[in-house]
């Protein structure tokens, strides 16, 4: 029973962890990007999309950029075409083939450079763990963090 226990708890300090990880990286490059010439020069981004992001309510927002987003996203960039690329042309080029569909994906310059940042460190993660829970993890604690703090 108590090495039960603790497997449960070794789940949920590892959930915590990548939560937090992607929730620090997120929230650390949102303000970098925010407070650099980017924004400005890019001014379609803050007028149109920021005011859409925050205009959801909270349950909405949760299961939308928590939920759902991140576990398609990463099963359609990381998996799927990561996974595709990483078998003919290896880790490298794959992550930056990947993210860079990630960040064109985001439809916007602003969010492309965070997503392509982002979509770095989750193949980096997921290719060291081979789990499709990190990135999705990761994901989700990026986005939550944004959402709720920038």
């Amino acid at each position: 029973m108590k090495e039960g226990i603790r497997k449960v708890l070794r789940i949920i300090a590892d959930i915590a962890k990548y939560v937090l990880i992607g929730g620090i990286c997120g929230v650390a490059l949102n303000l970098l990007i925010m407070h650099s010439p980017i924004p400005r020069m890019f001014p379609v981004y803050t007028e149109s999309f920021v005011g859409k992001l925050y205009s959801i309510d909270i349950i909405s927002g949760f299961f939308l950029y928590c939920l759902v987003a991140p576990v398609l996203e990463e099963l359609i960039f990381r998996i799927g075409i990561y996974g595709f690329l990483y078998k003919r042309l290896g880790f490298a080029v794959s992550a930056i083939m990947s993210s860079g569909l990630f960040a064109v994906y985001h439809m916007n310059m602003v969010q492309g450079i965070y997503a392509f940042i982002m979509g770095m460190l989750f193949c980096t993660l997921y290719h060291r763990d081979h789990r499709i829970p990190v990135p999705i993890l990761l994901h989700a604690g990026a986005n939550l963090a944004v959402w709720l703090l920038c």
